[in-house]
């Protein structure tokens, strides 16, 4: 079972992005010691943490910033208003884009740290991999 999902993220994301776009609520913060820090992810000094629920998601939110990279990794969470959440992000100038898919659309966006999120229609939503 899933317990959480722990990202590393740009201060700014965390109320423009996670709470404002994505509607999360933080539920608990607290700082990582710089000793556990540099032992368990080799980042010197502490590390502010904030957990954070999207719907049935938490999350484990690192404050830390870094180089952007491209990655095939994502998280797709499926939402009742993808459309006003995408709308939402254009806004606020993050990256996005839309792709249509016969009569289908996905909406994905993307963080300042490059964590890329593909949004889904609740009841467009479906296992993929069965066989």
């Amino acid at each position: 079972m899933l317990r959480h999902i722990a990202l590393e993220i740009k201060e700014s994301d965390l109320r423009d992005f996670y709470i404002e776009i994505l509607g999360g609520k933080i539920t608990r913060e607290f700082t990582l010691n710089e000793s556990d820090a540099k032992k368990i992810f080799n980042i010197s000094g502490p590390l502010n943490v904030y957990e954070l629920a999207i719907g049935n998601l938490k999350f484990e939110l690192f404050i830390h910033d870094s180089l952007e990279q491209d990655s095939l990794q994502h998280i797709c969470v499926q939402m009742d208003n993808p459309s006003e959440v995408f709308s939402k992000a254009i806004e606020m100038k993050y990256k996005t884009h839309l792709r249509k898919n016969n009569e289908r659309e996905t909406y994905f966006i993307k963080d300042n740290n490059g964590n890329l999120f593909e949004i889904k229609k609740k009841e467009e939503c479906h296992e993929q991999f069965v066989s």
